[in-house]
């Protein structure tokens, strides 16, 4: 079953419930084979999302990840040898990609960033401390935005009406709260029009 999509050299990529992800012909998001996918092969857990980053595909699984590049072979994708992350992703929807890197909610309950194909630890104890406490992680939203020359990763747990935000500068963390929500009402974010544009889970978009 389909869980993710991304997209990458005239490539629709999606990922599937076990470790395999499926690839269209190219500049036809319509025309799927059903030979044309390959598996995580270091650790073949589960995948979680897929994303790409810089023309490399990161496959995130429930415990480990790898990258993958467009080769230009009959199947489009090898594996980079020597990519094996050791951290996994414990919410498909906590990926985002901003300042030549992605961040991420592990496995562990730890927020990383990559640090070239080494995940960095940027979250402090005291947030860590509030996730491992919560009940549902794994709908746990994620998008990044730049204001003032500030990059921020913003990372809401729905179920858990917590959002909290890391300054990529000052790489120090706030929290953000809408009146009486328990969270910050902001779901996802595009920036269009020389506005900020914000579409919350109430439906309603604001700038």
């Amino acid at each position: 079953v389909p869980n993710s999509l991304t997209y990458q050299d005239g490539y629709f990529i999606v990922g599937a419930d076990d470790a395999r992800f499926y690839v269209s012909a190219l500049l036809d998001g319509l025309s799927w084979d059903a030979l044309d996918f390959a598996s995580a092969e270091g650790q073949p857990d589960d995948l979680v999302t897929v994303k790409s980053n810089h023309r490399e595909l990161w496959l995130m699984g429930e415990q480990t990840a790898e990258l993958w590049y467009n080769s230009g072979a009959t199947f489009p994708f090898e594996r980079f040898q020597g990519t094996f992350v050791e951290r996994g992703c414990a919410a498909r929807h906590s990926v985002a990609d901003d300042d030549n890197t992605i961040f991420w909610l592990g496995d562990d309950r730890v927020v990383y960033r990559a640090d070239g194909y080494n995940p960095q630890r940027i979250s402090t104890h005291a947030i860590e401390q509030a996730i491992s406490d919560y009940v549902t992680v794994s709908d746990a939203i994620a998008f990044t935005y730049t204001q003032d020359g500030h990059k921020f990763y913003v990372l809401t747990f729905p179920t858990e009406k917590a959002t909290f935000v890391y300054d990529v500068a000052t790489q120090l963390w706030h929290e953000r709260e809408s009146y009486l929500e328990g969270r910050w009402r902001a779901n996802c974010y595009e920036h269009a029009y020389g506005k900020h544009l914000v579409g919350d889970f109430g439906m309603r978009a604001r700038w």
